[in-house]
């Protein structure tokens, strides 16, 4: 029987092997359908690459639910403080430009996984910075559920992955 951690490395590991050799158009569409429950080792990965597009990166933001930790001012107070800090770690990358192309079109304000109006009633402690709530106008609208993927991954690595439970329950 193999233990749960050897289990998800092992997923990370396909996961990461599949990102590696992803175009930015598939990493925006693993960003926006994955499960973000227990994926913050892949969404760290991706949030590390300079060549994520700013609007993957904006996505992955909003998505993580930045609109929710507006109510925390530091990792300690947060539900989850590697989101927390991922969510900063994309705010200061993001200003300073670290993801320098921005050719994916996303806009936070009609986002169907995670917009800045998601929690009116939560208290704003620490307000998304402006540069946060500006669209990228790229000129490549992708497609977030191309046929033939599963949780944002081509079916072939979806199948990879779920051989690797079947397997571990034998």
């Amino acid at each position: 029987m193999t233990s749960d951690n050897d289990i998800e490395n092992r997923v990370q590991a396909i996961v990461q092997a599949y990102l590696a050799d992803a175009s930015p158009a598939a990493w925006h569409v693993f960003a926006a359908r994955s499960n973000y429950d227990g994926n913050l080792q892949a969404l760290q990965w991706l949030v590390d690459q300079p060549t994520l597009d700013r609007g993957t990166a904006l996505l992955i933001y909003w998505y993580l639910g930045a609109g929710w930790h507006v109510q925390f001012t530091s990792a300690e107070q947060a539900l989850s403080p590697e989101t927390f800090l991922l969510l900063r770690l994309i705010e200061e990358r993001y200003a300073a430009g670290f993801y320098n192309t921005g050719h994916i079109w996303f806009d936070p304000h009609t986002s169907e996984g995670g917009r800045p109006d998601d929690y009116p009633k939560v208290p704003v402690v620490r307000p998304v910075p402006a540069i946060m709530l500006e669209p990228v106008n790229g000129s490549e609208f992708v497609e977030l559920d191309p046929e033939g993927f599963d949780d944002g991954l081509p079916m072939a690595v979806a199948v990879a992955i779920y051989a690797l439970f079947e397997d571990s329950d034998s």
